[in-house]
């Protein structure tokens, strides 16, 4: 009897932990829609507790930012020591090669006189400012502040103080896109310095251009072109001006590149004001109309005076009037 009245409690227990899961379970439930329905009210307040507590959370990690800066630049203290020795030794090297530039350009200019040679003319430029740039996978483009309005003209080489970035390809009013030499639609020909080998510099698509031999003609040895040879533009087909400095030959396997100078521009280009020399012939025949003057007269025809090849008649001795003549007796 005692364990038939027992059981009806267990049963009591159970249950009444069964409906409070129940509930729990509800109310979850409950709980998770609320939440959704009212995401916003827990966005609100949370942007308004972090309105309050930023100030205290800003003072509490100024210390730590302090702390952390004062550890990195300890750290770097002596990553700066050892740049400026190597800097020092960089500007020691730069004043040597410096003396040897003007030793060579007195000797050039020496030369020159000795020789009568023409001087070469200082190409003018136009400064203009980068405003854009693309780097999509298959363009690499340049958008610069100055368009036809300053005399930009389609085809004209860009450039910087390092060396030449690309060409210009599309010419607006005021703006004018530049196509890099790493685009691979770019070809440019370029001339190996040190064995004057001529070279197409193709661009595609990665940092460094690819040197192609082939497409220049000649047949290509290992004297032709060694890493480290500077790499110059040429003027042929007139696209570019001949001489601006390009990169230096890179070995890639079985492939050469070349290592640009200018990887990346800056705030600022260059675009050089560079055409082709017209002949002679048009030059003369074209001069006064560029010039502005009026054109020559044409020579005007001689006159032509008739010869004749017969004698002129002898002339007649006058005669005396009748009555008037003298007798010796008379003179």
């Amino acid at each position: 009897m005692a364990w038939f009245g027992m059981r009806p409690a267990r049963s009591r227990g159970a249950l009444s932990i069964r409906s409070s899961v129940v509930v729990c379970g509800i109310l979850a439930i409950a709980i998770a829609f609320l939440g959704r329905a009212q995401a916003s009210i827990f966005d609100t307040a949370r942007a308004k507790l972090s309105d309050i507590t930023a100030p205290a959370l800003l003072e509490v990690r100024a210390p730590l930012v302090a702390l952390e800066n004062w550890v990195v630049g300890l750290g770097t203290l002596f990553s700066v020591y050892r740049e400026n020795l190597e800097l020092k030794r960089e500007n020691a090297e730069l004043r040597r090669w410096q003396d040897v530039a003007l030793s060579l350009e007195n000797r050039v200019r020496r030369y020159e006189q000795l020789l009568n040679a023409v001087p070469e003319e200082v190409m003018p430029a136009i400064t203009a400012r980068v405003i854009g740039e693309s780097n999509r996978p298959f363009v690499k483009t340049m958008i610069l502040n100055a368009g036809t309005e300053h005399g930009v003209r389609k085809g004209q080489a860009v450039a910087d103080d390092r060396g030449l970035i690309g060409r210009i390809y599309l010419t607006g009013e005021r703006t004018s896109w530049v196509i890099l030499l790493t685009d691979l639609s770019s070809r440019v020909p370029v001339v190996i310095e040190s064995s004057q080998r001529r070279a197409i510099l193709a661009g595609d698509n990665s940092p460094m251009p690819e040197l192609d031999l082939d497409l220049a003609g000649g047949t290509a040895t290992p004297e032709t072109a060694a890493p480290g040879d500077r790499v110059l533009s040429t003027g042929d087909g007139g696209l570019l001006p001949a001489g601006v400095p390009v990169g230096v030959v890179v070995k890639d396997g079985y492939d050469l590149r070349v290592a640009l100078f200018a990887g990346s521009a800056g705030d600022y280009v260059r675009i050089l004001e560079y055409g082709v020399p017209a002949p002679p012939s048009a030059t003369a025949s074209s001069a006064p109309a560029s010039v502005g003057l009026k054109p020559a007269t044409p020579p005007q025809p001689t006159p032509t005076i008739a010869v004749s090849t017969s004698l002129p008649p002898k002339p007649v001795a006058p005669q005396a009037p009748v009555g008037a003549t003298e007798t010796a007796e008379d003179r």
